[in-house]
C-alpha cells in the first residue's frame, strides 16, 4: 500500500522560557540503507523526552522529497509525486492530502534543522527504523520495502492503470469501474478533490487561531476565532506573566504584521508602560504545541483576566497595592475637574472606519467641555492636553493628583478588530476602584443620553489613568470608531457638542453644582 509522505512541525524555542529537556546532546550517527548520512553538528539524532528525534530535511532529501518553507507564516509544505502536505508551527497535527494526521511529539528546531519523531519518519516514509541506544545511532532502511515488492506475485506488481479485466464484461459495477479507468479518472479526481477541500476547510474551522495581539492602557488583549480560556501563570526570575493558548496557531496575517526577531520571537512595539519591558509571543514548545505570550515585567504586577463569547481575552495589569485616595481641595471655592482627551501626539489611538483618529475626536470633545465650563463659578477645568501633544499615561493622573482634583474624566472612542466587521457599537463607561462607581453611574447616564447610541453599560477595568488617579475617575468610551454609523456621528459637530454637554451635565450632578437655572456658557451662545 502506498505510504502518504511524512509531516513536520517547527517549534521555535523561546528565549528564557523552559525548553524540552533532552539527553545525549552530543548527537548520534544516522544511517540510511547502511550508508552514513552527514547531519549538521547541531542537528544530530537525539532523545527528547523519551522520543528519538531525527533531522527531517536531511532524511527527506535523500528520498527525493521537496520542501517549501514560509517563515512569516511558520508553514512548511512537502511534496513528492502526488503527495502534498503542509504543517504549521505550534501544532501537533498536519494536513496530509487533505486529511489531518497527528504527531505523538512536537518537532523542535536545532540550529537550522527541524527534528521530528523517528517513529513518524518510519511510518510515513515506509522505512524500517531502528534506534541503537548502546551505539547511539539511528538506522533507516528502505530495502525492506523493495524486497517485499519483489516477492509479490507478478499479477500484483502491475500498476493500477495496467490492470485488465478478467471478469465477465459489464457483469458488475466494480468491473466496469476497473475496466474503464480512463473514462472514470476525471470523475474520481473531482470527487477526491471535493473531499480534500471539505476536509481542509473542516481542519481550518477546528483550529484555534490567534488573530490579533495588542497591549494598551496596561491591558493585554488577544483576539481569537472562538471563545477559550487561556492558562495564565505568574513567573519570577525575571518577573513575567505567561499566557498559554494550547493547540492554537498564529494567523498568517498576524505573522506578517510582526516579523520574527533574531531570537525567534515576535514582539509588540510601542509599549507605553513603566512596568512592562516588552510583550513577546511565539509558538509554544510543548506536547500540544500552541501559542505562548509573555509580558516581561520590571516589577511584580497582579492581573485580572476576562473573556467573552466572541473570543476576546483581556488581561488587565494592576498594582499589588492600590493607592489611597487623597482628599481633594478647592481652588478659590471652585472644584477642580481634570479633563483628559485620550491619546494625542505620537499616539493616534484607534483608527476610524474612514481613516480618522481617536485622538482627534477626544481632543475636539475635551475642548468643547473646557469651553462650556470656562466661566462656571463652581468648577475649574484643568486639561491634560489642549493640543496634539502626548502626556504619558502616568503623567495624566499625576497631574490630577498634584492638583488634588475632585474628579478625573478621560475621553475616548472605542474600536473593534476588523474581524468584527463593524458590528460593535454603543457607549460604555469604565472605572477602576469602588469609590469611582458613583461618578461612573452618573456620567454614564448622561453619556448615553447625549450620544443616543446603544447602552453597553458600566464596566470595571484597570486602566492606568483611572487606577492611578487618587480621586473618583472614569474613562468614557463614547462610541465605536470602527462602526460606520457611530463614527459618522462622532465626527459631527452636533454630536460632539451633545457629548460635551452630557459630560458637563454629569459633572455638575455628581459635584452638586447643578441648579434649576443653569447659566453656564453654551458652545452655541
Amino acid at each position: 500500500m502506498k505510504k502518504y509522505g511524512w509531516l513536520i512541525l517547527v517549534a521555535i524555542l523561546i528565549g528564557a522560557w523552559p525548553s524540552a529537556s533532552h539527553v545525549n546532546a552530543a548527537g548520534a550517527d544516522l544511517f540510511l540503507d547502511g550508508k552514513r548520512i552527514e547531519a549538521p553538528a547541531d542537528a544530530k539524532p537525539e532523545m527528547v523526552n523519551g522520543k528519538v528525534m531525527v533531522p527531517l530535511r536531511v532524511v527527506g532529501e535523500q528520498l527525493g522529497y521537496q520542501f517549501k518553507w514560509e517563515p512569516q507564516a511558520y508553514k512548511i509544505s512537502i511534496q513528492k509525486n502526488s503527495t502534498d502536505m503542509s504543517m504549521y508551527v505550534g501544532r501537533t497535527s498536519a494536513d496530509v492530502n487533505g486529511k489531518m494526521v497527528n504527531l505523538d511529539a512536537p518537532p523542535v528546531l536545532r540550529g537550522n534543522s527541524t527534528m521530528v519523531p523517528l517513529r513518524f519518519v518510519g511510518e510515513q516514509m515506509g522505512l524500517k527504523v531502528d534506534w541503537n541506544n548502546k551505539n547511539k545511532s539511528v538506522n533507516l532502511s528502505q530495502k525492506v520495502t523493495a524486497q517485499q515488492t519483489e516477492k509479490q506475485p507478478q499479477s500484483q506488481k502491475s500498476s493500477p492503470t495496467q490492470v485488465k479485466n478478467t471478469s465477465t464484461p459489464k457483469s458488475s459495477t466494480s468491473t466496469t469501474t476497473i475496466t474503464n479507468l480512463t473514462g472514470s479518472d476525471k470523475l474520481t479526481q473531482d470527487v477526491l478533490a471535493s473531499s480534500k477541500q471539505q476536509d481542509t476547510e473542516q481542519l481550518k474551522a477546528n483550529t484555534l487561531l490567534v488573530q490579533n495581539i495588542t497591549f494598551q492602557d496596561e491591558a493585554l488583549q488577544i483576539s481569537l476565532n472562538r471563545d477559550v480560556t487561556p492558562k495564565v501563570t505568574k513567573m519570577t526570575g525575571p518577573d513575567r506573566i505567561v499566557v498559554d493558548l494550547a493547540e492554537a496557531a498564529l494567523t498568517s496575517e498576524l505573522s506578517q504584521q510582526f516579523p520574527v526577531r533574531s531570537d525567534g520571537l515576535r514582539v509588540l512595539t510601542n509599549i507605553d508602560s513603566g512596568d512592562v519591558q516588552e510583550v513577546r509571543f511565539a509558538p509554544a514548545d510543548g506536547q500540544k504545541g500552541g501559542v505562548r505570550i509573555v509580558i516581561a515585567l520590571n516589577q511584580v504586577r497582579d492581573y485580572e483576566l476576562s473573556t467573552n463569547s466572541t473570543g476576546e481575552i483581556t488581561l488587565q495589569l494592576r498594582e499589588r497595592n492600590v493607592d489611597q485616595a487623597v482628599t481633594p481641595t478647592n481652588s478659590g471655592g471652585r472644584k477642580i475637574v481634570v479633563i483628559d482627551p485620550g491619546h494625542g501626539g505620537k499616539d493616534p489611538g484607534a483608527g476610524s472606519i474612514t481613516g480618522r483618529h481617536e485622538k482627534e475626536f477626544a481632543l475636539a470633545v475635551g475642548l468643547k467641555v473646557k469651553q462650556l465650563l470656562q466661566n462656571d463659578p463652581d468648577i475649574q477645568v484643568v486639561m491634560t492636553r489642549d493640543g496634539d501633544t502626548y502626556p504619558t499615561l502616568d503623567e495624566r493622573p499625576q497631574l490630577a493628583n498634584e492638583q488634588q482634583a475632585s474628579v478625573f474624566v478621560s475621553i475616548h472612542g472605542n474600536s473593534m478588530l476588523a474581524s468584527n466587521k463593524g458590528k460593535a457599537n454603543g457607549s460604555e463607561t469604565y472605572y477602576a476602584r469602588q469609590e469611582s462607581l458613583g461618578l461612573a453611574t452618573t456620567m454614564h447616564k448622561h453619556l448615553v443620553a447625549a450620544t443616543g447610541f446603544k447602552d453597553n453599560g458600566i464596566k470595571v477595568a484597570k486602566h492606568i489613568v483611572t487606577r492611578k488617579a487618587q480621586m473618583p475617575a472614569v474613562l468614557l468610551e463614547c462610541g465605536y470608531l470602527s462602526n460606520l454609523s457611530d463614527e459618522a456621528a462622532m465626527f459631527s459637530e452636533e454630536t460632539q457638542e451633545r457629548i460635551a454637554e452630557g459630560i458637563v451635565g454629569g459633572l455638575k450632578e455628581y459635584l452638586g453644582t447643578a441648579t434649576g437655572n443653569d447659566t453656564s456658557d453654551s458652545i452655541n451662545s
